[in-house]
């Protein structure tokens, strides 16, 4: 089996993407990427120390603000980190390279994602944060792809998963790294997908995209199958 082999940092933009989709604000952008980029670096820690480091991160965040912070910034702040923490450990659990800098810069039509990892390596990912809904022809046949595909490897794999040696650690390892970028993925789908039913006026296209929407959940459940039988055989 030949799987793509995605690095650390497509990880990180198949999490951050959903995030920053139809902000129209660069800064806006820019912040979410860089919130997206702190909750990361703090699923790394134990469970028990996370806190600790948010609390911290507050702390630096009002030290550079003179005024005093609106009522419930705070909280909404802190509330904001731990979905993004506990999201990282639900997508992405085995992925343990820290990101010291994210950074988004403005291009044009694209912005660009710049990424630098722990390993020392930086990459550069184009990040396209308005996706126009004349994509939706295309976007629907990649998710007929995705949907056929995963839904088929469920039964490879558990066929697979009987004969020891099927598939070697690291085999195994490049797999488990792309169903985790698919459901990533997936919420970025299903946040395009969400916004183009609510702004499009013709029922016929909400039909389809909400048929579609429905698909998500199809192929989340098969993309979840296909990684509880790649951890059994870790």
């Amino acid at each position: 089996m030949k799987f793509k082999q995605f690095t650390v940092a497509s990880c990180f933009s198949s999490f951050m993407l959903p995030h920053i989709l139809f902000l129209e604000e660069l800064e806006a952008r820019k912040k979410a990427v860089m919130s997206c980029c702190l909750a990361w670096n703090i699923s790394l820690f134990p469970d028990a120390e996370q806190e600790e480091h948010i609390d911290r991160i507050w702390k630096m965040v009002e030290t550079d603000n003179k005024e005093a912070p609106p009522r419930g910034l705070e909280q909404g702040f802190k509330q904001d980190l731990r979905m993004l923490v506990a999201q990282k450990q639900d997508l992405f659990p085995w992925t343990h390279t820290n990101i010291p800098t994210a950074d988004l810069i403005g291009a044009g039509v694209h912005d660009v994602l710049r990424i630098a990892t722990g390993t020392g390596t930086t990459e550069e990912v184009e990040i396209l944060a308005w996706p126009n809904p004349t994509g939706l022809p295309l976007i629907i046949e990649h998710l007929r792809g995705i949907q056929s595909d995963t839904a088929a490897q469920v039964g490879l794999l558990e066929q697979a998963s009987r004969t020891p040696g099927a598939f070697t650690d690291i085999e195994a390892t490049q797999m488990t790294t792309a169903y985790c970028v698919q459901r990533a993925d997936l919420i970025g789908y299903q946040r395009i997908l969400t916004v183009w039913r609510n702004t499009q006026p013709a029922p016929s296209v909400k039909r389809v995209i909400g048929h579609w929407l429905g698909v998500l959940a199809e192929i989340e459940a098969d993309t979840k199958a296909v990684l509880n039988i790649l951890v059994s055989c870790r």
